[in-house]
């Protein structure tokens, strides 16, 4: 245990000497989280939406008015529909509303009344949206004008839409909490990867092993001391998100600290199996890229839903840690303490973090050769 503390201090006095480790524990978290929270946002409540009216105007303010009064559409009126094309064209708007010469016709005599939708679906989401934004418009303005006819009496199907855990439909609620397990990834495994590459260049990890202390003691060290410098940087993510940010957090303290603990345990080992095999600062920042950041945002879940991507690759997304890490960090926000997700996840991650450090045991040498 003396040699293992004092491995331990020699570590906290190199990550405070270093000021890298400082910028890439605090700094680049900072720079991450905020913008998540400000640069990406997948919420369209303002689609700009284009209307035109090729009939009697007056005949059809009751819908002109639902669609100008809709907080989720932007409308701009057009004069004629090639004036409407060519914004559509140039990207002014995202999609074109057409009220046709008969439309106003069929709405008085109580028949089928043809409304055309336009959409730029270069952004299938957003294509998707509003065309779902102009038929919730247009039911809404057929129930108000069927109130009114039937002399207040209310005509038709009433629905009820209620929202569990993201009541305001906001994207940042679901956004930052994942944004926290890929930073983690990028933390874990950047911290230790180029560290101890570094230490491997200058030569001090050769003059390390020459010592009395042995390979375990020497990663238990590597472990530990990153650990509290990771463990901090997700505590400041997670302060970031809930009280600058205002997301909730709706889970327990204890069981996010010790999944994010078992988290940082796997990110670590695969940062410390990086440098210990590539002994140099890039090639251990592409491997970190590689195989811990770009998998992490690309294949987790946390940005992309794993059940649109194909059969194939959702089988690999199993052996990617972040994605036993986001339904944990998910659920802990948004909706509490889901115990099965816990448990079962928990499990992958104790293994995934147990099967890196009998990697890292393997591959350390304690010779020089």
């Amino acid at each position: 245990m003396r040699i293992l503390k004092a491995l331990i201090y020699k570590e906290f006095l190199q990550i405070i000497r270093d000021p890298s480790s400082i910028l890439t524990a605090f700094i680049l978290p900072f720079i991450l989280i905020t913008i998540f929270a400000t640069a990406i946002n997948l919420d369209n409540n303002a689609i700009e939406t284009g209307l035109v009216i090729e009939g009697d105007r007056q005949q059809v303010n009751d819908i002109v008015s639902a669609f100008e009064g809709s907080r989720y559409l932007t409308i701009t009126r057009y004069d004629n529909r090639q004036e409407a094309e060519n914004a559509l064209m140039r990207g002014d708007v995202r999609a074109l509303v057409v009220l046709p010469n008969n439309f106003a016709k069929a709405l008085i005599g109580e028949q089928t009344a043809d409304l055309q939708v336009i959409t730029d679906a270069s952004d299938p989401n957003i294509a998707l949206f509003t065309a779902a934004y102009v038929q919730g418009v247009v039911a809404t303005a057929q129930k108000m004008q069927m109130e009114e006819n039937a002399s207040g009496k209310s005509v038709g199907i009433q629905i009820e839409a209620v929202s569990w855990y993201n009541p305001e439909l906001k994207s940042r609620y679901f956004i930052l909490p994942n944004s926290i397990a890929i930073i983690m990834t990028l933390i874990g495994m950047l911290l230790t990867a180029l560290v101890i590459a570094r230490e491997w260049e200058r030569g001090t990890m050769e003059s390390l092993l020459t010592t009395k202390a042995s390979k375990l003691q020497i990663i238990l060290a590597k472990y530990i001391s990153y650990y509290c410098l990771a463990i901090l940087s997700a505590i400041f993510c997670t302060f970031l998100s809930v009280v600058v940010f205002d997301v909730p957090f709706r889970g327990s303290l204890t069981i996010y600290f010790i999944t994010s603990s078992l988290f940082l345990f796997v990110s670590i080992g695969m940062g410390c199996l990086i440098s210990t095999l590539t002994r140099n600062q890039f090639l251990a920042s592409v491997a970190t890229a590689m195989f811990g950041f770009l998998p992490a945002v690309i294949l987790s879940g946390g940005l992309f839903e794993i059940s649109s991507m194909p059969h194939i690759i959702q089988i690999l997304t199993n052996i990617i840690p972040a994605t036993h890490f986001v339904p944990i960090i998910k659920n802990l926000f948004m909706a509490g303490n889901i115990w099965p997700i816990i448990f079962s996840e928990s499990l992958n991650l104790l293994i995934f973090g147990l099967l890196m450090f009998a990697l890292l045991y393997r591959v350390t040498k304690e010779r020089l050769e």
